[in-house]
């Protein structure tokens, strides 16, 4: 008898840690680590002494580095390299312990699976404390430049969200740390994606499993109900690119009668997998941005999406939650809707349906060119009050080492799906389309057949010359 109550309990045990790991919660609490419930708050304060942590500072990590060292099996894809934490902490000046740098992020820590304990840690090693604060996304973008003219509060550390100039123009050079970002821990790619005039103004660590790079999500439950080509399997023979896609997609309608089954959007993410950027380009030689609506390739790859979105119907923008519900085979998005514990599609979380492969890209194309809709880096404010301890909290914050990865992602093929992604070399930020022209109807570029998309973009060669206009102009105030 007490065997067979040990069996049992030893039984719920397993079938506990199993759901803990494979399950994906629908809303914001953690699934990792304990977490600390005021990571929720707008203000956090981390604080702890050694005996705080569970960390050993002493134990080393796959690559050398010491942290956490939770992520006993990282992949090899997420080792940092570069010079190991041990070296960088040791580098260190003195000086910088016992002070505090502040972050602005549009999400809570805990967002981050298993990041309220890393930054625990790093506290327990630096003396540094963080005080991470949520910032609401609809003000995230006018707080910055409002408490830097106050002077009060100035966070030493914001969440960048692309290359924007309007966004940049609060930042300063990464240079004024006294850091060198040199070092090969850090994404060169990604610092030359926000460099202007030859300074970098935004950066990311190597390899880091915290990025943003557009995928295509599918639901596989739908793929097994219909008995579809599993996405996944595609990609791995090389067989996955755009004409099948669409394929898959105009079966499913015809099965189901379903519109939109190719899910929601396009103006972001399909041009650039189709080697083009969108209304406003970046020149790198030139510094200096211009109007690519000019182009003819440009015209041409919006009048096929046009011919996709209104006269087969198979896309729709703005209707996430229709995917989420199941009634939409694949939808396009960014590689943070597939962490854990991020709150985007919930219901196919939870069911364990959320799956992801690279965006397709049309066959013709010679190279893969990855979008990076977000971009995820972190910029030092101006006015920054602790700009030198900024280098060694992203150097441990963002080091996949100090996390168990098994559970920041969903499952782990889109943990895959994500390191190559991020891994391709032709990354590419597209900017995103102006209100006045990108619309949500008839009157916007989503709006428009083939045929009526050439007369639409002329009539709006202005507005984007204004556009373009607007940001050398703010270029100017960057680098000056």
């Amino acid at each position: 008898m007490k065997q067979t109550i040990k069996s049992i309990f030893a039984m719920l045990l397993v079938f506990c840690m199993v759901f803990t790991i494979v399950g994906c919660d629908q809303g914001n609490t953690e699934s990792g680590p304990a977490v600390d419930p005021d990571f929720f708050g707008d203000d956090v304060v981390v604080n702890n002494s050694q005996d705080d942590t569970t960390s050993d500072t002493t134990s080393e990590g796959n690559d050398g580095n010491q942290g956490g060292n939770v992520n006993i099996d990282i992949p090899k894809e997420n080792v940092v390299g570069g010079k190991p934490w041990k070296e960088v902490l040791a580098s260190m000046p003195k000086k910088l312990r016992d002070t505090t740098i502040t972050i602005y992020n549009w999400n809570p820590a805990n967002e981050y699976t298993g990041a309220p304990t890393v930054i625990k840690e790093f506290t327990a090693q630096t003396g540094i404390k963080v005080k991470w604060q949520k910032v609401e996304f609809g003000t995230y973008f006018t707080k910055i430049p409002a408490v830097i003219a106050s002077g009060k509060n100035i966070p030493d550390v914001v969440r960048a969200r692309g290359p924007v100039p309007e966004y940049m123009v609060t930042y300063q050079p990464l240079s004024t740390s006294n850091y060198d970002f040199s070092d090969a821990a850090w994404d060169q790619k990604m610092m030359e994606l926000y460099t202007v005039g030859g300074k970098a103004y935004a950066t990311s660590l190597q390899n880091t499993h915290i990025g943003a790079v557009d995928v295509m999500f599918y639901n596989k439950s739908l793929i097994e109900k219909y008995d579809l080509e599993d996405p996944y399997k595609l990609w791995k023979k090389g067989d996955w690119n755009w004409e099948k896609y669409i394929e898959m997609c105009r079966e499913y309608k015809n099965r189901t009668g379903n519109f939109a089954s190719c899910g929601e959007g396009w103006y972001w993410a399909y041009p650039s997998a189709f080697g083009i950027d969108s209304a406003v380009a970046y020149d790198k030689k030139t510094n200096k941005y211009y109007n690519n609506m000019k182009d003819k390739e440009f015209l041409e790859v919006h009048q096929i999406l046009g011919d996709l979105y209104n006269e087969e119907k198979l896309f729709i923008f703005g209707q996430a939650d229709q995917f989420n519900e199941g009634t939409r085979l694949f939808s396009i998005g960014t590689s943070v809707h597939m962490r854990r514990q991020n709150s985007y599609f919930g219901s196919l979380k939870s069911s364990n349906n959320l799956y992801a492969v690279p965006m397709p890209a049309p066959k013709s194309l010679k190279k893969y060119n990855q979008g990076m809709s977000e971009a995820e880096a972190y910029a030092i404010t101006k006015g920054a009050p602790n700009p030198e301890a900024v280098p060694y909290f992203l150097r441990y914050f963002l080091d996949g080492a100090n996390y168990e990865l098994s559970t920041y992602f969903c499952n782990k093929q889109n943990l895959e799906v994500y390191n190559w992604c991020m891994s391709q070399e032709n990354r590419n930020f597209v900017f995103a389309y102006p209100e006045e022209i990108k619309g949500l109807d008839k009157d916007g570029i989503m709006g428009q057949t083939g045929d009526q998309m050439k007369n639409f973009i002329d009539s709006k060669m202005g507005t984007i010359d204004k556009v373009v206009k607007e940001y050398n102009n703010t270029i100017k105030k960057i680098t000056k």
